[in-house]
């Protein structure tokens, strides 16, 4: 995707829309502007032809007519105007007019705009009339005069093309002026996320410690993405370091294993034996192989699952029937219950499905009722049950009356390769990855699993898997045996 500059694209919007809007604002004030301009020219307009009208006096001949007297006028010799009576008889004219009737320029507006010589003019036609003294007649004869009277318009656009131009350079100025203050403005409000991303930019596998610098803490804006980098961190860092953990630990585990091996075949060749201490030193040696391997093969299972987002397996089709997997799981343990001397006790509905492969449920029973089963003494009984939890979801729990686990080392039974009690690990073969196998497991499919335990009295294990969801394919990535 090609790069973009954010401020670039701010300062870009803001300025077309300030263009927009001035440019918006400038044809109001020119129209304005113009409408005040022929407001002031319609008065100026009509002055002149009124006192053209009044320069229309009596010529005292004997037929008591009218005649135009202008010598008293001080009229600029661009203006346009032509005066005559009503019938037609014309009175005066100014030299640049083409002797048209002014009557015929009138249509409804007293205001008229036409083009004379090639300029624009503004024109006003009047009429008016003037009364000639009859001696010995009355109050005198009315003649009526017909006054049309124009003024080149070029004045009002010259002076509409100067408001033109100075608003024009005045709101390029306020646009360069604009743009320079959003640059700076962006830029320094732009600095506390310049500031977060060089932070962040130092965080390496070594170096996990991240701190926002203040100014980007205090942006409200930035404030979720400052929580959002933190939480991030935080959980790749620990999963960095659970990483790492698992890779020493097992390390150590498969290195303790070898160094077993080696052992056992370095003392039964350290002298001449029977062939009855051979067959034992290398029974030995295959005890120890096969500890391994079932080491190997709970590495391969857990790194199976870490491959798979939380929740991923949730609603798998097809359903394992549970009570179905839990009574295997029961009647494949027996024969260990029997040699330990423990009860195991099955409360188990006819059937139940949940959204599991019947593989993993397998796996997740039998780790957590083989740990219970080992953890029990002589004479005690463990309780496996099965049924509808929360939220009509399935719920398996095995209760043990074990010696149960200490308070300190209870929050740290699921990590792996955690043996509160590494003595008894040995006795019983532990590796400590089986309760991590279980949360792998359980987890995938969207579950939860929880342990209760109080010292002398026992231990509680409860998982809740999601219900059955119907439609919804597993993937290859999950099926025992990928």
């Amino acid at each position: 995707m090609k790069s973009y500059s954010i401020t670039r694209r701010l300062v870009t919007t803001v300025l077309l829309v300030e263009l927009l809007l001035t440019g918006c604002a400038t044809a109001v004030s020119l129209l304005y502007e113009r409408n005040q301009q022929l407001r002031s020219f319609d008065v100026m307009l009509r002055g002149r032809a009124d006192s053209m009208l009044a320069a229309v006096q009596d010529s005292e001949d004997a037929q008591d007519n009218v005649v135009l007297e202008t010598s008293g006028l001080d009229l600029p010799k661009s203006d346009l105007y032509d005066v005559r009576e009503e019938s037609g008889r014309p009175l005066g004219h100014s030299s640049n007019w083409n002797g048209a009737d002014p009557a015929q320029l009138r249509q409804t507006k007293p205001f008229v705009n036409l083009t004379e010589g090639g300029k624009r003019y503004r024109g006003i036609v009047l009429h008016g009339v003037r009364m000639v003294d009859v001696e010995g007649a009355g109050p005198g004869i009315a003649r009526k005069v017909v006054v049309f009277y124009a003024i080149p318009t070029r004045r009002v656009t010259r002076e509409l093309w100067e408001a033109a131009r100075f608003l024009t350079l005045f709101n390029s100025l306020l646009l360069l002026i604009t743009g320079a203050v959003l640059i700076l403005l962006l830029r320094r409000s732009m600095a506390p996320l310049s500031a977060l991303a060089a932070r962040a930019a130092e965080v390496t596998a070594q170096h996990w410690k991240f701190e926002a610098p203040p100014e980007a803490r205090g942006a409200r804006e930035l404030k979720s993405l400052v929580e959002a980098l933190e939480a991030v961190l935080s959980r790749l860092e620990r999963s960095f370091q659970q990483q790492r953990n698992f890779v020493n630990d097992a390390a150590h585990e498969l290195k303790t294993a070898v160094t077993v091996v080696k052992s056992s075949l370095q003392l039964v060749n350290y002298r001449d034996r029977t062939v009855q201490e051979y067959r034992e030193g290398l029974n030995l040696c295959l005890t120890d192989c096969e500890r391994m391997e079932d080491l190997v093969q709970r590495l391969l299972t857990l790194a199976r699952f870490d491959q798979l987002d939380a929740g991923r397996g949730q609603g798998l089709t097809p359903q394992s029937d549970v009570a179905e997997c839990l009574r295997g799981v029961v009647a494949q343990l027996e024969p260990v219950a029997a040699v330990r001397g423990v009860a195991v006790v099955a409360e188990l509905p006819e059937s139940l499905e949940a959204s599991i492969q019947e593989e993993d449920l397998i796996t997740l029973a039998t780790n957590v009722l083989l740990n219970a089963i080992q953890h029990s003494g002589a004479g005690a009984q463990v309780l496996l049950s099965a049924g509808t939890g929360d939220s009509t979801g399935i719920r398996i729990a095995v209760r043990d009356e074990g010696e149960g686990i200490p308070a300190e080392h209870l929050p740290f039974v699921f990590e792996r390769f955690y043996r509160g009690d590494a003595s008894r690990s040995r006795q019983t073969g532990g590796t400590g990855l089986g309760l991590a196998i279980c949360r792998a497991i359980v987890e995938a499919y969207g579950g939860q699993i929880s342990i209760e335990s109080e010292e002398r009295k026992g231990t509680v294990v409860t998982v809740d898997l999601p219900a059955p969801v119907a439609g919804i394919v597993a993937p290859a990535a999950i099926v025992a045996g990928n």
